[in-house]
């Protein structure tokens, strides 16, 4: 739970920019069925009959939607009664949601099956599936508990665990041989190991094995189980395993087809559901008339980190005061015309590069006029946590983070993981450019040739004998791994996240200056163009029986040197290649 001047941000960062509300609930009125009504009178018809209850208790429904208008938010509220969302999910109902900050989704939405919540469960999936991030609130009379277990079930994948049939074979042995003790055993290991354990079992995927092993909730039963069986650390997990594939089994049905990605959830009492794009906050109707009220406790017991505070104040700003900033960052109409008469006269590749060149400036004017305000508020914050927490700097660190700065692997791993981001990002554009760093037979490799040497098309003369290849300058990237690096403002060393882990790489052989780095000039095919996982081919002189030869290479970019290090790298190429042998005693 944040602590109360750090919910003031959380609510400034989440829950401020909210503009719009779209509530789907088959109990609410909507303009449809208001109109209907009023068409029916004037007719002198009888009015539509649709049995819904808010006919009984109108007071409830215009509290909850007064609290949306309150004079502290003034928002705009939409109403669908979710009567026509099928098993796919409703179009109308999908492009309203891409327009709503929040949505407020009743959970039984088929009056025809009492506690089913199959059709709100397949709006989460769709709002899952895609990029916009989404506020939800299941607004429901049903009972909390039993809601939050059957969404977090429908938003579920199949584990696509098996076994072998060495392992069922080992599996009925063991459980054979303890049934002339406990003649009940099987009966007694499918009770310990249920819905709860399968659930905790699947957001834990790295870790429960080692939870049941230290005979920790929720299988403190099984454990009892095992230990008095006798069964050793191996034979448990094995075992645990096949339970929960049968506990998965009766689950099938309800389980999503749709990749829903990692998720999250809350461990107290406060129910929410937390995947990468959306947050589902849970409210009871019968006690609340006000979901934001609801959404606040819940986004406050997720506590989310500082740095995702910035990033969503970010996106608030951006939407808020983007339109003005746009106007301001194209005031100038002499560059920017310039800008685009390059991009008319260019053709080709040369065309797709200045266009590229000319949308990161135009962004970087645009993100110039937007960071202040986000500064303003990450400032605030930081002096806010700095003053008036009572916890240590690690202490809330790893309050916030989950990383205790206090232990030396941890400060360790920290600082490599900094250095890694500051001096390198994940690939992108698409030719080979500057400081591309590319894997060639288990060798790591970083492109120094200049990046205005490397656009295809723009050296055509120059490279005419070479037909449709690029010459590079390339050096060597010798690999530290984890171990510890000295004097790391050298200019000698960078850090890069390779399969989720970083390692540290020395500019030369004995990481020290003056020793030379290990250049080669590699060609590289179809002019550098790198297809859609950044591979391309490259043609290299090798070593022959008896002269060289050219072999040609498929190589795979793995990471790419912020400009200002491959630029540091170039000059340190530079020097070396241009110093003076001299005769000095």
């Amino acid at each position: 739970m944040a602590h109360e001047h750090y919910s003031a941000f959380i609510k400034e960062a989440f829950v401020a920019p909210i503009r719009s509300v779209l509530i789907v609930d088959d109990d609410y009125p909507t303009f449809d069925e208001m109109l209907d009504r009023e068409i029916a009178k004037q007719k002198g018809e009888d009015e539509p009959e649709n049995g819904k209850r808010w006919r009984a208790k109108p007071e409830r429904v215009k509290n909850v939607i007064a609290n949306f208008r309150r004079a502290d938010r003034s928002l705009l509220v939409d109403i669908h009664d979710g009567s026509n969302v099928d098993a796919k999910g409703d179009k109308k109902v999908a492009s309203h949601l891409h327009q709503s900050d929040l949505l407020v989704l009743d959970y039984e939405l088929d009056k025809t099956k009492k506690g089913d919540g199959s059709r709100a469960i397949e709006i989460l999936r769709g709002l899952i599936s895609n990029d916009h991030f989404n506020l939800v609130v299941v607004h429901t009379i049903e009972k909390l508990d039993i809601v939050f277990e059957e969404i977090l079930i429908g938003l579920l994948t199949p584990s696509g665990d098996t076994l072998t049939e060495d392992e069922q074979h080992q599996i009925e042995e063991m459980i054979a041989e303890r049934e002339d003790a406990v003649p009940d055993i099987d009966a007694d290991l499918r009770d310990s190991i249920g819905r709860a354990q399968y659930i905790h079992s699947r957001l834990f995927e790295k870790t429960y094995q080692r939870t049941m092993g230290q005979g920790f909730q929720p299988y403190s039963g099984f454990s009892e189980i095992a230990k008095a069986a006798g069964w050793d650390n191996g034979s448990q997990k094995l075992l645990l395993r096949h339970l929960l594939i049968q506990a998965e089994l009766p689950l099938i049905e309800k389980l999503s087809a749709v990749d829903t990605g990692f998720l999250r959830i809350s461990q107290g009492a406060i129910k929410w559901i937390k995947s990468d794009s959306v947050f589902i906050a849970f409210s009871d109707k019968q006690i609340e008339d006000d979901p934001i009220s609801a959404l606040e406790e819940a986004l406050d017991d997720w506590n989310p980190a500082p740095s995702r505070l910035f990033l969503a104040k970010l996106r608030a700003v951006m939407d808020e005061h983007g339109v003005v900033a746009q106007t301001e960052a194209l005031e100038r109409h002499y560059a920017l015309a310039q800008w685009y008469e390059r991009l008319l006269r260019a053709n080709g590749n040369e065309r797709r590069s200045k266009i590229a060149e000319s949308v990161a400036r135009q962004s970087d004017q645009l993100m110039t006029i937007i960071l202040p305000q986000v500064e303003k508020f990450a400032k605030a914050l930081v002096e806010t946590e700095a003053t008036k927490s009572r916890k240590s700097i690690e202490d809330l660190c790893n309050h916030h983070f989950g990383v205790d700065l206090s232990k030396p692997q941890s400060r360790k791993r920290a600082e490599r993981e900094h250095n890694a981001f500051v001096c390198s990002t994940k690939p992108f554009g698409w030719h080979l450019s500057t400081g591309h760093i590319f894997s060639l037979a288990d060798e790591y490799w970083v492109c120094l040739s200049p990046a205005c040497d490397l656009v295809p098309g723009q050296g055509d003369v120059k490279n005419a004998a070479f037909g449709k290849r690029i010459p590079f300058m390339a050096v060597k990237l010798y690999d530290l791994g984890n171990g510890d690096v000295r004097d790391v403002n050298s200019n000698l060393f960078i850090f890069l996240d390779i399969d989720n882990n970083v390692r540290a790489f020395s500019f030369n052989s004995q990481s020290k200056e003056g020793t030379a780095p290990t250049w080669r000039l590699f060609y590289a095919e179809s002019n550098g163009h790198l297809t859609d996982d950044f591979r391309f081919k490259l043609s290299v002189a090798e070593k022959g029986k008896r002269r060289l030869l050219f072999a040609r290479h498929e190589v795979q970019i793995v990471a790419q040197l912020r400009y200002e290090y491959a630029l540091n790298l170039l000059h340190k190429l530079g020097s070396s290649m241009t110093r003076i042998g001299l005769d000095f005693v």
